[in-house]
């Protein structure tokens, strides 16, 4: 179901119309306005974008904004996060990526806990579902891989989550730092490469930080 063919969409005519590049969406004030600080400030100001009822926004991508509808009008949510071993690709979480700061732009509440729950799933399969690309036995003795690349896209990932203010379980993250840290060589490569990923980010949250070095700290004192 696309937010077109919700409630909230077909009970009143649109009355205002967005522009996400060169995309045009018939939308309505009376959902818009009370759950966005920017719409609400461009709609009910003194302003071209309140007089001719139209709001450009070239920062957004139309599929983008078409998700960002979605859940301002209470259309059922799909993950953007692929499923099984891509989980955590360049490309699956670079889709997340964009809905969040899509929503940090729009200055919208709530939608974010919403996407953190789908991250959590996805963090929660890791080492226990079996078609999720893990240091996992087969019967024959030889291990499935972690894609060396998916530790700096999680890194990523979970500090955008925390910096829109939602944070994920402990359980999850000690999952995670466990999954990271197996090796069947006995080395520690991906944890190091997960640990600089981390030093690395440009802005990172500070709570994110402190639960990344509680599992850390935890999975040392455990060995």
């Amino acid at each position: 179901m696309s937010f077109k063919e919700t409630p909230f969409y077909t009970f009143a005519p649109p009355d205002i119309t967005i522009v996400a590049k060169d995309q045009a969406f018939r939308v309505h004030d009376y959902v818009l306005s009370p759950q966005s600080e920017f719409f609400k400030t461009a709609l009910q100001s003194e302003t071209k974008e309140a007089y001719e009822r139209c709001i450009k926004i070239s920062e957004i991508q139309p599929n983008v904004m078409t998700e960002v509808l979605n859940w301002l009008y209470r259309a059922p949510l799909t993950s953007p996060l692929d499923t099984g071993d891509t989980a955590f690709s360049t490309s699956s979480v670079a889709k997340m990526k964009e809905i969040l700061q899509a929503h940090e732009f729009l200055q919208i509440k709530g939608a974010t806990r919403e996407y953190c729950k789908f991250i959590e799933d996805e963090l929660q399969k890791l080492g226990t579902d079996p078609t999720v690309r893990h240091p996992r036995e087969d019967g024959n003795g030889t291990f499935l891989t972690f894609h060396r690349n998916y530790t700096s896209n999680i890194a990523e990932l979970l500090n955008e989550i925390y910096r829109s203010g939602c944070t994920v379980s402990k359980e999850a993250i000690a999952r995670l730092i466990a999954t990271i840290s197996y090796d069947n060589n006995g080395n520690e490569c991906r944890l190091s490469r997960f640990a600089t990923a981390v030093e690395k980010l440009q802005d990172p949250d500070g709570r994110f930080f402190r639960d990344i070095s509680l599992a850390l700290i935890a999975l040392r004192m455990a060995r």
